[in-house]
């Protein structure tokens, strides 16, 4: 065996040797570097899939089974937002106007400020009839209260008529002022509703016992009805002097409503008189294809004449033609014609068509329109106030066309009309004339007739006798 002998020299020789072999902090750094260049790649490309590699389906579910999606994670429902306050209850003042107490008025005493009062009646001028406001008539204003204690106005409602006395409702809101120019203003929108309009058809009847006029007015309707009445047998009957007591009346007449107010008639279709025992009965007729329209009895004649009886709508005669004791001269004189008793005013029409004769003056007859007629037939009227628009000699006229107003000028003891009537030449009683009916339907509206008037004479028929 053979023994090594160590020499301190030795000794630092094996030492030298062994620091030789043993790598240098330079050569591991350097080693380290290239091993994590070559090894962070591998693992990166083990863990990532490979672009041409799918991504691993999940598991397929046992046959016969569904898996369920895991639903998302709930989120936090967000805390509730505080409740808005209530707005504030507006008030309402409901209020009239008083007896002779003007919308103004009415609406500061309602708390209406003076500046709103006066930008209110503004907007309401072109919805309402200011002077036609009648006491009585209501409105309402609606407030608003403030946070402040204070109230500010929200709008105005007045309750009204329409110039046809149709109910109306006018409302007028404040707008607020625009928020880029709050020095406008607030200003108030004013828009109206009116009510609907309904028209009814009605059936009346009445027998007389002193006039017409008071007949129709106790079965409650209005003066209106009785010369419409009238103007239906205006060519046939003379209610100034025919009318007896006992005599019958129906008619089927349109009656027009709003908001339950009656606001007046429309066209009579049916009317009946019975007359001294004998009917009169006419029928408002227009043919289908609009050439024949007019009145006609059940057998297609027509009602029209080519002279009306009367000059003006309804009123009394207070002097009739033929011999009487005159009022200013004190004696006995022939009266040619028919005076009617009429408020100063009152309109007065042409009984036929002509050509005006005379428009003018004179001492005794006043102001006199003269027309001349066809078949040498001229009528004359005297003591009128005014003459119509247009009414000169040699000026044409139609029947029924008005061409002066009733007056007391001239001769006269009180506002009448005096009506004459001459035939070639000299004075005849307008009451005993005799003219001829206008045509009536052809025959090939015969048939169309009967089918139009059969409903309105059952309808005539079925009418209560008074």
């Amino acid at each position: 065996m053979r023994h090594l002998r160590y020499s301190k020299s030795g000794h630092l020789m094996r030492e030298q040797r062994r620091a030789a072999q043993r790598p240098s902090r330079e050569t591991l750094v350097r080693a380290g570097v290239i091993v994590a260049a070559v090894t962070l790649p591998t693992l990166v490309a083990l863990v990532a899939p490979r672009r041409d590699q799918r991504p691993l389906a999940p598991a397929a579910a046992p046959s016969g089974q569904v898996l369920a999606a895991l639903p998302p994670p709930a989120r936090p429902e967000p805390p509730p937002a505080p409740a808005a306050p209530p707005p504030p209850e507006l008030e309402r003042v409901e209020a009239r106007l008083a007896d002779g107490e003007a919308l103004s008025t009415a609406l500061q005493r309602s708390g209406v400020g003076a500046d709103d009062t006066s930008d209110l009646v503004r907007a309401l001028k072109d919805h309402v009839d200011m002077r036609g406001l009648r006491a009585g008539a209501s409105f309402s204003v609606v407030w608003r209260p403030l946070v402040t204690g204070a109230r500010e106005l929200v709008r105005v409602e007045l309750r009204t008529l329409s110039g046809e006395g149709v109910p109306r409702t006018v409302l007028v809101e404040r707008e607020p002022a625009p928020i880029t120019q709050p020095e406008v203003g607030a200003r108030f929108l004013t828009r109206h509703h009116d009510a609907p309009i309904e028209t009814k058809v009605e059936g009346l009847s009445g027998a007389v016992r002193s006039s017409l006029y008071q007949s129709m007015l106790e079965a409650g309707e209005e003066a209106v009805l009785v010369n419409k009445f009238v103007d239906v047998f205006a060519w046939n009957v003379d209610f100034y002097r025919q009318t007896q007591r006992g005599d019958e009346w129906r008619v089927v007449v349109e009656k027009r409503y709003a908001g339950g107010r009656f606001l007046g008639y429309g066209k009579v279709l049916a009317a009946e008189y019975v007359n001294a025992g004998s009917a009169h009965r006419g029928f408002l007729f227009d043919a289908a294809d609009g050439m024949h329209a007019g009145t006609y009895d059940e057998e297609g004649n027509a009602l029209q004449r080519t002279f009306l009886k009367n000059p003006m709508e309804i009123a009394r005669v207070t002097s009739s033609y033929g011999m009487r004791f005159h009022p200013v001269l004190g004696k006995n004189k022939q009266h040619q014609g028919v005076d009617y008793g009429a408020p100063t005013g009152t309109p007065v029409w042409s009984v036929a068509d002509g050509v005006v004769k005379e428009a003018r003056f004179s001492s005794t007859a006043g102001n006199m329109i003269v027309v001349q007629h066809m078949n040498g037939i001229t009528t004359e009227y005297f003591h009128l106030s005014k003459f119509a628009d247009g009414i000169k000699a040699g000026a044409r006229v139609k029947q029924k066309q008005p061409i002066g107003l009733v007056g007391n000028t001239g001769t006269s003891t009180g506002s009448h009309l005096h009506f004459g009537m001459l035939r070639a030449g000299s004075h005849v009683d307008p009451a005993k004339q005799k003219f001829p009916n206008a045509r009536p339907i052809p025959k090939e509206y015969r048939d169309e007739l009967q089918r139009f008037i059969a409903p309105l004479l059952a309808q005539l028929q079925a009418l209560d006798r008074a």
